[in-house]
């Protein structure tokens, strides 16, 4: 440094051609430029890692495809984003390909160009397959890059996760928050963890006081002990469903609810999921009682029916009576008052039947050959019958013209089938078949038998009625019945369609 009294003469002065830096002012210079691209390459790794750090605390990896080289860089959050593994030898962009798969939301494929081909703005989203169980969601945007004279020169973009925002704890919130279903996450110390607002609408206690409250004091106590059951089957099987029980709302109501729930072993919590079913139930209630009351209405009609014909048997028997000279009206009104009584237990099975619609006829039937036992048996022969059938269960209007034709038919074999030494044996066979048929056979020993009884041309008045009653009984069931050749007694043979609903 020169001194400020110092005198600067011409001769001091030197022109710029004559001016030349020394070895030590070439040193300096160096230095200095060296000093300044290293202080320029540390502001530019601190930028780098300012961004990888904004990256990564927002989730977002960045991509560009530089055109000229035909190539893509990533960033390494695009790379953590991915899952990539680190001894892979693919590029990230063929190890997407791999395991990207599109949503539903977007109905076409995924291109082949879609990090290569310009496009002025684009947005997409993906579901992703992550390395272990699940699937990552995706948003991926891309936009061109121009230089100055307009031309596109490469295409960047960003890749960011949306799996928390919209599958983790975020959409569990909305999930939890939107349904309009019951959800709720219990432990097994009896407390729920989390519930949805569903709850606190429903029973109209707040959430705090939901989650404080043992959720064993909110249901009524006559479902407690199945309750108790229920989630001992629940920690043995880890999960339950159809499960229904009575809640009772802080005002005091009554709800039912049908529960859906599984236990997670590892964290012992139970993930519930229930309905409120309260309006359903009342309505069924309501139709059950209204069910109820026609039961029972129809069931007071049977037995009104059934007493109305015991008052016309009981009429005819009186009459018979009266007329027990007459042999002729005696066997009329004894037919007569048969048929009826067939037709009154019909109604007295109907009335005591737990199904309203249809009785089991086998049962029927051993009470109907009973009955006629009874009221045909006379001192001087035996009546004996037996009974090979299926359980064939009928309505009533199968019922009434069935029960009347086997009245015809057993009386006919009890009056006109004895055998040598003046006994009855009656065979009856019920067999279902194919396509809703029933076959019906019944057999006597008979050595009098009719071998065309079935021919309405008889002298006699009241077995000409019996067999006109039986054709006509025939087509009111749109059954065929044939008569069929025997030595001994009379067999017939009936098929019938059963049109039980």
């Amino acid at each position: 440094m020169k001194n400020s009294g110092e005198k600067l003469s011409h001769n001091n002065i030197k022109h710029d051609e004559d001016v030349l830096p020394t070895d030590g002012e070439k040193k300096n210079n160096a230095n200095y430029q060296e000093e300044f691209l290293k202080q320029a390459k540390d502001q530019i790794s601190a930028r780098e890692k300012m961004q990888k750090k904004t990256d990564k605390f927002f989730g977002v990896g960045r991509w560009i495809y530089w055109l000229s080289e035909d190539r893509i860089e990533w960033s390494s959050e695009a790379y953590s984003i991915f899952d990539y593994p680190k001894d892979s030898t693919q590029k990230l962009e063929d190890y997407f390909f791999s395991r990207v798969k599109i949503t539903e939301s977007i109905n076409h494929n995924i291109p082949s160009d879609l990090f290569t081909k310009a496009t002025n703005h684009k947005e997409e989203t993906y579901s992703f397959k992550a390395k272990g169980k699940g699937r990552k969601l995706i948003s991926y945007s891309s936009e061109n890059v121009f230089d100055d004279a307009g031309n596109i020169v490469a295409i960047e973009g960003m890749i960011k996760d949306l799996s928390d925002a919209m599958i983790g704890t975020i959409g569990l919130d909305n999930f939890f928050n939107l349904s309009q279903d019951l959800h709720c996450i219990a432990h097994v110390d009896g407390y729920f963890l989390k519930v949805s607002p569903a709850w606190i609408d429903l029973l109209g206690y707040t959430e705090e006081e939901l989650l404080e409250k043992p959720f064993m004091e909110l249901i009524h106590p006559d479902d407690i002990e199945s309750t108790a059951g229920s989630i001992e089957e629940l920690e043995e099987q880890g999960e339950v469903y159809k499960f229904v029980n009575r809640y009772i709302t802080k005002t005091g109501e009554i709800v039912h609810l049908s529960w859906s729930s599984r236990t997670d072993p590892v964290s012992n919590l139970t993930f519930c999921n229930a309905k409120d079913i309260t309006e359903n139930k009342l309505v069924r209630e309501q139709l059950l009682s209204k069910l109820n009351s026609k039961d029972l209405l129809l069931r007071e009609i049977h037995h009104r029916v059934k007493n109305n014909l015991q008052i016309i048997s009981s009429i005819l028997s009186l009459q018979a009576r009266i007329n027990h000279e007459e042999v002729y009206l005696r066997r009329l009104y004894l037919d007569s008052q048969n048929r009826i009584q067939s037709m009154a237990a019909i109604h007295e099975m109907f009335y005591q039947s737990e199904e309203l619609d249809k009785i089991d006829f086998i049962v029927y039937l051993r009470k109907l050959i009973s009955d006629l036992t009874n009221s045909l048996f006379t001192e001087t022969n035996n009546i004996d019958f037996s009974i090979d059938a299926d359980s064939v269960f009928v309505n009533l209007d199968t019922a009434v013209p069935l029960g009347l034709l086997i009245n015809e038919m057993v009386t006919n074999s009890v009056k006109h089938g004895q055998d040598a030494d003046g006994n009855v044996n009656i065979n009856v066979k019920v067999k279902k078949k194919e396509g809703n048929k029933v076959f019906l056979r019944i057999e006597d020993k008979g050595v009098n038998a009719n071998p065309n009884i079935l021919v309405e041309d008889s002298e006699d008045d009241i077995q000409s009625l019996g067999v006109l009653l039986i054709n006509s009984l025939v087509d009111q069931l749109d059954g065929k019945i044939e008569q069929v050749e025997s030595e001994v007694g009379a067999i017939f043979e009936i098929t019938f369609e059963n049109k039980l609903d």
